[in-house]
C-alpha cells in the first residue's frame, strides 16, 4: 500500500468494492460528543465506513466511570464501552486489559478493525484479537504526557513514558496498515518505531461543504459582539490542555495590548486548564478584551469562526495535523500558528495563513501586529473559503481510508 492520498482521488472513480463486511471501529474516545480532534475523526470515520455500505460498531472506554455502558449513536450505531475508572497509569491498564478479555469472549464475528488510539486496542490485542487491522495514529500519547508532566519530571513519570512509548510501538507495529494525516506523523512512525513508510498512508483532513451566508456577516458580527463589533477579534478553538499552548496566545494577548488595546480574543473550548487560563487572564490585566466561551456546539463555533478576524494556533507542542486549521480556513479565516509539529506543512499551503518565527508570545503578537496592518478583505476572505473547500475535501481522505480497509482483505 503507502501511497499518499492523491490529488486524483477527487471522488470521480472512486475505490473497489470493499470485501470487509462487519468493521469494528476501536477507540479510546466516544462517539457520543465531538468535543475536539479526535472526536471528529473518529466521527467522520465511522460516516465514512457506514456511507461505504459497511456494517460498523465501534468498542471504546467509559469517558467517565459513570457512564453508561452501551449507547446507539445518532447514526445507529452501537458504541460498546469498557468499563474504565479514568486512572491513566499501570492499574488503568490493567482494568483495559481484564475487561478486554471479558468483552472479547461474547463479541466475535468481525471482519477487521479500524482502531483510532492505541490503549484500547493494546486491551483488545492482549484479549486474543488477531483480525486485520488499520490503526490510525494523529499524535504520540507517551510524548503528550510527557508535556503535561514537563514541570514536575520526576523518574516516575520518566518510568511511565517509556513504559507507554513500549506499549505504542507494539500497538503501532502489530497493525496491518496505518494511517496518518500528514508527513510530519508519516516521518514520525518511521523514526519512534520504525514503521516502514510504504505500509502508512497520507490521508490529509477535509472539511464540510460550509453554507456561509457573507452578505450575513457584518450583522453576525453586531450580535455576537454589539458596541465592539467594528474591533479587532482573535479567535482560538482549543481544548484546554498544556499541549495546545493557549497560556502563549494569552501572554501574546497581553503583548499586543500594549499597541492595540482595541483588539479583542475568544477562546473556545474547555479542559483542565481552564481555570487556571483564566487565573492568568486576569493576572495579566485582560479579563475585559479576553472571553471564554468554553464548549459550543458547531453551529455555534461556526459563527465565531466566520465573524472573526484572524485565527491563532498557539501549538505547545502534538499538532499531528490540526484538523481546526481546514475549519478556520474554510470560513474564510486566515489562521496565525506556532511552527509546530505539523503545522508548517498546513498552515503553510495557502499565503494567507501565518507561522510565526518560533513558539513564543511574543513571536505570535510580532505576527498579529504585522497581519492586522494589512488585514485581507471580503473577497480575499472567500477566495481562502473557495480553495480550501476544493483542496481539503473529506473524499480524498474517504477514499485513502477505504483503500486501506480494502487491503486487509
Amino acid at each position: 500500500m503507502g501511497i499518499a492520498a492523491d490529488e486524483s482521488l477527487d471522488g470521480t472513480t472512486g475505490v473497489a468494492v470493499l470485501k470487509q463486511q462487519h468493521i469494528l471501529v476501536v477507540a479510546d474516545v466516544s462517539a457520543e460528543l465531538v468535543i475536539g480532534g479526535a472526536e471528529r475523526m473518529l466521527d467522520h470515520h465511522i460516516r465514512a465506513l457506514i456511507e461505504a455500505g459497511l456494517e460498523i460498531t465501534v468498542l471504546s472506554r467509559q469517558p467517565t466511570p459513570d457512564a453508561p455502558r452501551h449507547i446507539k449513536l445518532h447514526n445507529g450505531v452501537h458504541e460498546h464501552r469498557l468499563p474504565f475508572s479514568g486512572d491513566k497509569g499501570l492499574r488503568g491498564l490493567l482494568q483495559l486489559k481484564r475487561e478486554a478479555r471479558i468483552w472479547w469472549q461474547s463479541h466475535q464475528g468481525f471482519d477487521a478493525v479500524v482502531a483510532e488510539q492505541p490503549f484500547t486496542m493494546w486491551g483488545l490485542l492482549q484479549a486474543g484479537c488477531r483480525l486485520p487491522r488499520v490503526q490510525i495514529c494523529h499524535s504520540f500519547a507517551f510524548e503528550e504526557y510527557a508535556t503535561r508532566h514537563g514541570l514536575d519530571w520526576n523518574l516516575k513519570h520518566r518510568l511511565i513514558t517509556a513504559a507507554m512509548r513500549q506499549l505504542e510501538g507494539s500497538v503501532y507495529r502489530s497493525a496491518n496498515a496505518a494511517l496518518v494525516l500528514s508527513q510530519f506523523m508519516q516521518d514520525r512512525l518511521h523514526t519512534f518505531f520504525h514503521i516502514p513508510q510504504e505500509m502508512v498512508t497520507i490521508a490529509a483532513g477535509g472539511i464540510e461543504v460550509l453554507d456561509v451566508s457573507w452578505e450575513k456577516r457584518n450583522a453576525l458580527r453586531q450580535s455576537l459582539w454589539g458596541s465592539e463589533a467594528a474591533l479587532p477579534h482573535v479567535v482560538t478553538l482549543r481544548n484546554l490542555v498544556p499541549r495546545t499552548g493557549v497560556d502563549l496566545l494569552i501572554q501574546a494577548a497581553a503583548i499586543v495590548h500594549v499597541d492595540r488595546p482595541d483588539v479583542r480574543w475568544t477562546i473556545i473550548g474547555t479542559g483542565e486548564l481552564l481555570k487556571p487560563l483564566q487565573g492568568l487572564s486576569a493576572t495579566l490585566g485582560m479579563q475585559d478584551v479576553i472571553t471564554f466561551q468554553g464548549f459550543l456546539v458547531e453551529k455555534k463555533v461556526s459563527q465565531q469562526l466566520l465573524a472573526a478576524d484572524v485565527f491563532m494556533l498557539p501549538t505547545r507542542s502534538l499538532e499531528g495535523f490540526g484538523l481546526v486549521t481546514l475549519e478556520a480556513n474554510a470560513h474564510g479565516l486566515p489562521v496565525i500558528a506556532t511552527p509546530v509539529g505539523a503545522n508548517p506543512d498546513v498552515v503553510g499551503w495557502s499565503p494567507m495563513n501565518h507561522i510565526a518565527e518560533n513558539p513564543t508570545p511574543d513571536a505570535l503578537a510580532q505576527s498579529l501586529l504585522r497581519y492586522l496592518n494589512q488585514m485581507p478583505d471580503l473577497t480575499q476572505r472567500q477566495e481562502l473559503s473557495h480553495a480550501t473547500h476544493c483542496h481539503f475535501t473529506w473524499q480524498k481522505h474517504d477514499d485513502a481510508l477505504l483503500q486501506a480497509v480494502n487491503s486487509l482483505a
